[in-house]
């Protein structure tokens, strides 16, 4: 007796010849259609399948619409000839391998080595070569004649990616999608892997380009933005077809230990400090707030900044607004009356050298003064790119060697920094143990 596997390619040659395509939809129908459909309910069985079933029954419909088959079969029926044994295969591929998980592909700019593959918490950092890329659709060997796939490997292979599983109540794919995803600010929920990223090399913005619903081996679609497309030229300046653009963040092969290095351990510092709760009500802890607050701050100033330091003349001054509210969330959070004062000294004091104290407090001092003015509607100058950076550098240095102080102090962070200005073993205690962290997870050499 034959199997369903030795009939597939039997049964995709019948369907070839007669896809049975309804007048309606141009999907797919008759006979042989129903042939093949019942061998793939008996390779993929409702146990190890149950995301291609629906109240228990093939749900062909899907089917054809995730893995492109509905379009296979209108292009034959007008005349394309499509190859029975790469179709065959794929669809032994496709109905023999496991449910595949649903994960949110985020597709950044950063352009990272060959081959990486970094797990930070619940994600996992990329870049998916061509095989990969390709194996994330249902029938590879047949590409040439579907439309470009969400993730074309042509244009995305070797491209970063941040996976994280997909939210809680997240579905399986069943065809047209009527109500796209839209959310101006996708970048919220993945705050703390998005900032560990961009805090390895503040000289270049990290961003998002675009984000993806996976489902791999079965259906990927693109839920929000588009990556970076622009012409490729040859050593002639002939234009020679498309390449995705990586205008962020470049980590070379040597660098990517010491790169895997500081965001393991900065992500894992974060992660451990957003889990605190307090023991009584069993409420996030005062230093948990803070981070939250002042991680959305940072992050929402990072979108709004390209090229490591240029920020549009309409964004800066609510840039410069979250960039002095992160500071005050961390340093400020016990309700002192006088903030700014109390936040220029504490930023200080996370600082080793006299000078660099000196200078974070001028820089955050002046930060104050520009926000104020924008707060009370005062005339100012126009803030530069210059102004913007120094804060965002102070801002940045002040959120890691505050997360470095907290992971020692724990709660009392806030008042060992204040002990600090009064008692030089403290200080000696806060700053040695920064500088020894910063020596043992280096971010990237300044270019």
């Amino acid at each position: 007796m034959t199997t369903p596997a030795t009939d597939l390619q039997s049964l995709t040659e019948q369907w070839l010849k007669a896809p049975g395509l309804d007048a309606a939809g141009g999907r797919p129908g008759g006979p042989a259609w129903a042939a093949l459909t019942a061998a793939l309910a008996e390779l993929a069985p409702a146990d190890r399948r149950p995301d291609l079933y629906r109240d228990g029954t093939l749900d062909t419909t899907a089917i054809a619409a995730v893995t492109g088959l509905d379009h296979l079969a209108r292009a034959v029926a007008a005349g394309i000839t499509v190859s029975a044994a790469d179709l065959a295969a794929d669809l032994a591929d496709f109905a023999t391998r496991n449910q595949p998980v649903i994960e949110t592909w985020i597709l950044l700019n950063a352009d990272l080595p060959a081959g990486t593959d970094i797990t930070l918490g619940t994600y996992r950092l990329t870049a998916p070569g061509r095989t990969a890329a390709q194996a994330l659709v249902a029938l590879p060997r047949l590409a040439r004649h579907l439309p470009a796939p969400a993730i074309d490997p042509a244009l995305l292979a070797g491209s970063a990616f941040l996976r994280s599983p997909a939210p809680q109540g997240r579905n399986y794919g069943r065809g047209a999608l009527y109500f796209a995803d839209f959310d101006r600010r996708p970048e919220r929920p993945h705050a703390d892997v998005l900032l560990t990223l961009q805090m390895w090399d503040l000289s270049a913005s990290l961003h998002p380009e675009a984000y993806y619903h996976v489902e791999a081996g079965r259906h990927v679609r693109g839920t929000w933005g588009a990556p970076t497309i622009e012409p490729a030229f040859d050593h002639l300046g002939h234009e020679v077809g498309e390449l995705h653009r990586r205008h962020g963040p470049y980590v070379t092969p040597a660098q990517l230990p010491a790169f895997t290095h500081f965001c393991t351990s900065v992500h894992t510092m974060i992660t451990a400090v957003r889990s605190r709760t307090t023991s009584s009500t069993g409420k996030p802890s005062p230093t948990a707030v803070a981070l939250d607050s002042a991680s959305r701050r940072l992050l929402r100033a990072s979108q709004r900044t390209f090229g490591g330091d240029y920020v549009d003349e309409a964004d800066a001054e609510d840039v410069l607004l979250d960039y002095v509210v992160a500071i005050e969330s961390l340093l400020a959070s016990d309700g002192r009356s006088d903030k700014r004062r109390t936040t220029r000294q504490r930023a200080a004091a996370l600082h080793t050298s006299d000078q660099t104290r000196l200078n974070v407090s001028s820089t955050v001092g002046r930060a104050y003064t520009q926000r104020s003015r924008y707060a009370h509607g005062e005339s100012q100058r126009p803030l530069s790119d210059a102004d913007i950076t120094a804060v965002r550098n102070v801002a940045f240095s002040v959120f890691l060697r505050w997360l470095i102080t907290t992971m020692n102090c724990g709660e009392k962070v806030l008042q060992q920094l204040d002990d600090s200005l009064l008692s030089g073993q403290v200080r000696t205690d806060i700053t040695t143990a920064v500088d020894q962290y910063l020596a043992a997870h280096p971010a990237a050499p300044a270019s």
